[in-house]
């Protein structure tokens, strides 16, 4: 009985720098602005040229392909040129499955399961480090409501194929300064090592199949079919890709408050009457603020992509403004960060992260 008040301890300590970390900027390891400059572009420049063509449906589709910026950030610019495609090619086969499963519940609900599964074990296997499978499987979800809600299937992978396409492009464009090409490219095998299965590895990618599994059957059973994704999503991110049951603590409840925050800012957005060139530099804004953000306060990276993600996904298959979505959101966040917390009990803490092991090997760009 000695052990149960140490035990207590513990919690308590855990739970109050949870808290307080609300409250706690990380200092900045290296500057942020160019990644979400980056990432802002290509994701406002699709929003542009929907408008144009009076179709800011697929603009707002092609923008995922901002989804691929923040993947190998840390990586020098022609490394990081050499994976981008990678990255998008992904995302596309992703959003062709989730558009040819879209008709069929339990199908659709099946291939959830083995995307979440085999991009968590690329991700935890490859060390690819954030975002982790967190986009594939928006993409696959969104790729499914979309077509429910009468984007033809061939018309929504297109868009989403232009928009990796053109983050791509976009990737390109900094190599006019010099600098970058004063940094040999490391090849694909190098880049790519083969998986390395220690602990922590093997315990990142069985808390994702829990949430996988738990998430979408609880969803199909008990909440709704096509929201499943979402509270799968809550969950991998909440896992994130370091193990430890305090970083679970902590992400969940940054994801929490994070996404009822970012549910406010997305009404706020719907019911603003902003016009539609207004609402792409609003979303452009708001990428920009996720990106800066993202390793220094997760919450308020969370309080602006959740609004972004919304007004794509609802605005997409016609819903922008729909009121039950928030509440929808906000239930499904809170499930999926419930499971992610909760198998991280199923396993004993987790021993230090070596050398940042849980991170793409990475030096100065």
């Amino acid at each position: 009985m000695a052990e149960d008040p140490r035990r207590r301890d513990v919690w308590r300590h855990g739970m109050r720098r949870a808290v307080v970390s609300l409250g706690t900027l990380v200092p900045a390891k290296e500057p942020r602005w160019p990644i979400a400059l980056q990432a802002s572009i290509v994701l406002t420049v699709p929003i542009l040229v929907g408008i144009a063509f009076d179709r800011i449906d697929l603009g707002l589709i092609a923008a995922t392909g901002a989804f691929t910026v923040p993947y190998f950030a840390a990586l020098p610019r022609l490394e990081r040129l050499r994976l981008r495609p990678i990255a998008g090619l992904v995302l596309v086969l992703t959003s062709i499955l989730g558009a040819l499963l879209a008709p069929y519940a339990w199908w659709s609900a099946l291939g959830l399961v083995v995307v979440t599964i085999l991009i968590g074990i690329a991700v935890h296997g490859y060390r690819l480090g954030p975002p982790g499978p967190l986009f594939p499987i928006l993409v696959y979800g969104m790729s499914g409501h979309a077509v429910n809600g009468g984007v033809p299937p061939l018309v929504l992978v297109g868009a989403v194929a232009a928009g990796c396409a053109w983050a791509v492009v976009a990737s390109i464009a900094p190599l006019v300064r010099r600098v970058h090409w004063q940094v040999t490219p490391r090849p694909l095998r190098v880049l790519l090592a083969p998986p390395e299965w220690d602990r922590g590895a093997r315990e990142l990618v069985w808390r994702t199949v829990i949430v996988a599994v738990l998430g979408t059957a609880l969803s199909m059973l008990y909440v709704d079919p096509e929201r499943a994704y979402w509270t799968v999503a809550a969950g991998v991110v909440v896992i994130g890709v370091v193990p430890g049951r305090g970083l679970a603590l902590t992400r969940g409840l940054h994801r929490a408050v994070g996404t009822v925050l970012g549910v406010g800012v997305y009404l706020a957005i719907a019911y603003s009457g902003m016009p539609p060139l207004a609402l792409a530099f609003t979303l452009g804004a708001l990428q920009y603020v996720t990106e800066l953000a993202i390793t220094r306060h997760y919450a308020i990276a969370v309080t602006a992509v959740t609004p972004m993600a919304l007004v794509i996904v609802t605005a997409s298959a016609g819903q922008l403004g729909d009121l039950a979505v928030t509440g929808e959101r906000i239930l499904d966040t809170a499930l999926g960060a419930g499971l992610a917390v909760a198998t991280a009990l199923l396993h004993p803490p987790a021993p230090p992260d070596p050398a940042g092991r849980h991170a793409p090997p990475h030096r100065p760009d």
